[in-house]
């Protein structure tokens, strides 16, 4: 099995909708305060989790599908 990455894909052009280093970027955006940011990383470490977690048991699957399979076949 091959896999390839079209690098038309890969390094599509990004079109801004508004002038980065114009006033009310996201350059210019205000920090989030300690409590805000500990919060964001809280939401980020869950989400993570939840991605890391469900490829897993994706995988489990996966893998036992095939092994399904393969003892059938033999």
């Amino acid at each position: 099995m091959v896999i390839t990455i079209v690098p038309s894909a890969a390094f599509a052009e990004t079109v801004m909708d508004k002038d980065l280093f114009a006033p009310g970027a996201q350059f210019d955006s205000t920090p989030l305060d300690e409590a805000q940011q500990e919060d964001q990383d809280l939401a980020d470490i869950w989400t993570y989790s939840i991605i890391i977690v469900a490829g897993v048991i994706i995988a489990r699957i996966v893998l036992q599908i095939v092994k399904k399979r393969m003892s059938r076949s033999t």
